[in-house]
């Protein structure tokens, strides 16, 4: 079977096969949302089946497996399946490995250890992972490294639609309690709450999107279905989309917003989602997380026959957090690099809002490239240069109290400080005695107090 590659893809798998035949056996194949990985691994898988060679292709999730199984089900010897559906099956699989695993989306979370067990089951097998996202830990898991396109070249190309950020509130989400590294859903609802979003959200999905695909993302089931009440209430149509749906429902759902309707949902299409023709997401899921908040970006930025840009609704501050899709990213370090793209409050360096139009774009302007206001000079700095400079700052405030503590033993109480012990005559007596010596040493500093103090009591020396 050949599959036809785009020219950039050709050009990336060739990287890939030099890698492995420069003995690469456990390979992380980094690619933007949108690139097309499903065609590079029906492109693999077919090579692999055409040589008689089997072939495992994984995923977490059970729509991206189904898109695969569309691609590369049919071929010989290539057995398309869940993550979880191999790790149960893993002594069956051990008996006969596969040559080549191919695991896409292989940053999502919860399945890591399973992948492991599965990869063990076919030791002497090529393993290539696939994703736009990485983790810091997929480069553990996956030590070699191909990156192919990203979403800024994907995007000046025409492969991706430019995305527009509409950012009306920038929730403030200091303090709010984490769990496994993002919001916790009930303290980041409880937040939410408090910043009055739903009435928000709908005025602005009003203004910018009404008609159009339209996508919510919500922290949870509860979330989404009161969200979706409250814009039902207000007389607009809408659907939530959960995990429990049955296929069925999800086709029926999918039909209803390419039709131009409106679906909320939590983070059942978050990734291995697509409808070109989304053109519209409204973000009410507080997040810390890049990979996710990338993801979702990717459901929008699809490119479609007349979509000149895909919207991002952004409530909940995401975009003034984590940044924009076409951001570079070193994702290998970017938890060790947070402190030099935020700044102190948490906002992300590589982005500005403007303070006019409510738009998020990419810092470097001069005027809002939405609106053309003229914009202020961006005076935040990184977080760590922030903590430097306290630092600086408080050695400085230690030094200067030193320095202040070392002059005064030098210079030595006052007469008003020796009154209280020595009594008037004798302390003015010790200070002329002090003015004298001080001037025989040459020791200006302690002359020049001593002469103060003395005139300051109307006994110049």
């Amino acid at each position: 079977m050949s599959v036809s590659l785009r020219p950039y893809q050709k050009s990336d798998v060739d990287n890939l096969r030099t890698a492995l035949q420069g003995g690469a056996r456990r390979v992380l194949f980094e690619a933007s949302v949108g690139y097309g990985k499903s065609v590079v691994i029906e492109h693999l898988a077919a090579a692999y089946s055409a040589a008689r060679r089997r072939v495992w292709v994984l995923s977490n999730r059970s729509a991206v497996v189904g898109q695969l199984r569309d691609r590369a089900g049919g071929m010989p010897g290539v057995e398309v399946m869940t993550v979880q559906a191999a790790d149960r099956r893993r002594a069956a699989l051990a008996a006969d490995p596969a040559h080549l695993v191919l695991a896409d989306e292989i940053h999502m979370g919860g399945s890591g250890p399973q992948y492991g067990r599965v990869f063990d089951c076919a030791p002497g097998a090529t393993v290539i992972g696939f994703t736009g996202s990485p983790r810091g830990s997929t480069f553990e898991v996956l030590p070699a490294h191909v990156p192919g396109r990203d979403a800024a070249w994907l995007t000046q190309q025409g492969y991706l639609s430019p995305l527009r950020y509409v950012c009306p509130d920038v929730l403030d989400m200091k303090g709010v309690r984490k769990r496994n590294g993002d919001f916790d859903p009930a303290a980041a609802m409880a937040r939410m709450e408090e910043g009055k979003i739903f009435g928000k959200s709908l005025e602005t999905w009003r203004e910018f999107a009404l008609g159009q695909p339209s996508l919510g993302f919500c922290v949870n089931v509860k979330h989404a279905m009161e969200t979706a009440d409250a814009f039902r209430r207000a007389g607009h149509k809408c659907e939530v989309l959960v995990g429990k749906d049955s296929d069925d429902e999800v086709r029926e759902k999918i039909a209803f917003l390419a039709d131009g309707g409106l679906v909320f949902s939590v983070d059942k299409v978050s990734a291995g989602f697509d409808l070109p023709d989304l053109r519209a997401i409204i973000s009410l899921r507080p997040s810390e997380s890049e990979q996710l908040w990338v993801q979702q970006l990717g459901r929008v930025a699809r490119a479609a026959d007349g979509k000149d840009f895909g919207l991002v609704l952004d409530h909940v501050g995401n975009g003034d957090r984590l940044g924009t899709l076409t951001e570079k990213r070193d994702w290998r370090n970017l938890s060790k690099t947070r402190g030099q793209r935020k700044a102190e409050d948490g906002s992300n360096l590589a982005t500005r809002t403007c303070e006019e139009c409510y738009h998020l774009f990419e810092a470097g302007p001069k005027k809002c490239p939405q609106c053309g206001a003229a914009l202020e000079k961006d005076r935040r700095i990184p977080a760590d240069e922030s903590v430097r400079l306290r630092a600086i700052e408080a050695d400085e405030l230690e030094a200067r109290r030193s320095e202040a503590k070392a002059l005064r033993k030098r210079q030595g109480q006052s007469i008003r400080q020796m009154s209280g012990w020595l009594g008037f005559d004798k302390a003015v007596a010790n200070m002329k005695a002090r003015h004298a010596r001080a001037t025989r040493q040459g020791d200006d500093l302690v002359r020049e107090f001593a002469e103060r103090e003395l005139r300051s009591y109307g006994r110049a020396p």
